[in-house]
């Protein structure tokens, strides 16, 4: 049970760090492209429905909340500290 909570905290912040990068990368740091990078969250946020059950972890309705802010969180200060680096 100690392995599915890590596995549900730890998988989606990493994927909302790599959604951060590639929001970056694809905006290219313009304001008027900034739906694309929520696009690119979004997406990332749909991967983790994909993912997480090959990594043998059971989901129930109330985990796709904390899974949803895990990725904004890692997306949003990713995205954030490259935007103003």
């Amino acid at each position: 049970m100690e392995r599915e909570n890590f596995v549900k905290t730890v998988v989606p912040l990493i994927l909302g760090i790599v959604a951060g990068v590639l929001s970056f990368l694809i905006t290219d740091g313009i304001r008027s492209r900034d739906p694309l990078g929520i696009v690119v969250l979004v997406f990332f946020i749909y991967v983790n429905k994909f993912l997480l059950p090959k990594l043998k972890v059971k989901l129930e309705g109330k985990d796709w909340a904390g899974i949803s802010l895990m990725s904004f969180a890692g997306w949003y200060i990713t995205w954030t500290f490259l935007l103003n680096a």
